[in-house]
């Protein structure tokens, strides 16, 4: 886990009246705070953040089966078909293996919700590009098998 603040961090938090008990700080600075506590009367924090892993998002698209949902987007006609969707399988194993199918239901319900409300997003940029799937979904509209990018380079 990444550690985000420092000392002077938590200092202007306090000054500012902000809340540092779920922020993770260095360990030295969690013992110094920690070690007056109790002399203080005040609640001790910790070295990790406590953040829930459970997207705000509508129960529909927590329910919602990631594969099924991807399999249907799978172009039906063309001269590489099979070639497709076994790219989508090896894409989805991927991601089921890195636990990504509560990031990917939360993307579904991002496009979704842009899609509704007529707004635009970019084209897509960087690595994720590589990923067909996310082509599929609508997360970026470069076609990954037509350029022949390895889903490795998202992946990474």
């Amino acid at each position: 886990m990444q550690i985000l603040n420092e000392e002077q961090v938590g200092i202007e938090m306090l000054y500012r009246n902000k809340s540092i008990q779920d922020v993770p700080f260095l360990e030295d600075v969690v013992k110094r705070y920690n070690s007056v506590c109790e002399e203080l009367n005040i609640m001790p924090i910790t070295s990790e953040g406590n953040w829930s892993k459970e997207f705000n998002i509508p129960q529909y698209y927590k329910d919602l089966d990631v594969e099924e949902y991807v399999r249907g987007l799978i172009p039906t006609s063309g001269d590489s078909a099979e070639a497709v969707e076994a790219r989508v399988e090896m894409e989805l194993a991927e991601f089921n293996a890195r636990n990504l199918y509560p990031v990917l239901q939360l993307l579904i319900y991002i496009i979704d919700t842009m899609r509704k409300n007529n707004l635009i997003w970019g084209v897509g940029r960087g690595s994720s590009v590589a990923s067909y799937v996310l082509f599929l979904l609508g997360i970026h509209k470069v076609d990954s098998i037509k350029y022949n990018l390895d889903i490795r380079e998202f992946l990474k």
